[in-house]
């Protein structure tokens, strides 16, 4: 992280920012306190205790500190499908599980870990969406919810195995792309795009025969 970014922030903010680049590298145990610390410019090595009081707050504050942006802007992309009519939309509804996070591979100041992060949480601990404070997650399960109604018509088993599928598509798919740095290359709608092509495919593509005889 440049110097510059660390020296303008307070040591909170500083701490989130280095926090969330470093699990996003090392993962939320390959790295100590004391790493996150000096990372954050923070010469004492009690600053992470002193603000967050242990290493699982500190992840849901790093959660808490890109939710606070995206969740909002999930919200206003939802209610948008809302006013069109279109909740039974499905190529619709994985724009507002894809676009709101892919908007956090537009490079910034302090570099684009997030989703990096977010994908490391999601494997390390449970699923991210039980790591995010519940208030922040509201549209994340709202479109969720809708995106189920929207492929009522399959057997459950498989249109739940679908959902979570694309869920963790979104994730995975959208940290690859920031580890690659799409949002410096001009590139990021294509990819984008592309890749809510291919999960709205996946959610509605015919049920195999190979499929159904394993759900039975």
């Amino acid at each position: 992280m440049p110097e510059s970014v660390t020296e303008k922030r307070g040591g909170h903010d500083a701490i989130l920012i280095a926090a969330e680049r470093m699990f996003a590298d090392y993962g939320l145990h390959g790295v100590s306190l004391r790493q996150i610390s000096e990372a954050a410019g923070q010469k004492n090595t009690s600053a992470i205790q002193y603000h967050f009081g242990s290493r699982d707050k500190l992840v849901e504050a790093v959660l808490a500190m890109r939710m606070s942006i995206i969740n909002p802007r999930r919200q206003a992309a939802l209610d948008r499908v809302r006013a069109a009519g279109q909740t039974g939309n499905v190529r619709a509804l994985v724009e507002v599980m894809v676009w709101p996070m892919a908007e956090e591979l537009r490079p910034r100041g302090e570099g684009n870990h997030y989703v990096q992060f977010l994908s490391r949480a999601s494997r390390e601990r449970k699923l991210a969406i039980e790591l995010a404070p519940s208030d922040l997650m509201s549209a994340w399960r709202a479109t969720v919810d809708y995106l189920r109604e929207a492929i009522r018509y399959l057997p459950e088993k498989i249109a739940e195995a679908r959902v979570e599928l694309a869920s963790e598509q979104t994730i995975s798919a959208l940290a690859a792309y920031e580890a690659q740095d799409f949002g410096a290359t001009g590139q990021l709608e294509l990819v984008v795009e592309t890749l809510i092509d291919m999960i709205a495919a996946g959610v509605t593509a015919p049920v195999s025969a190979q499929t159904l005889a394993a759900y039975s």
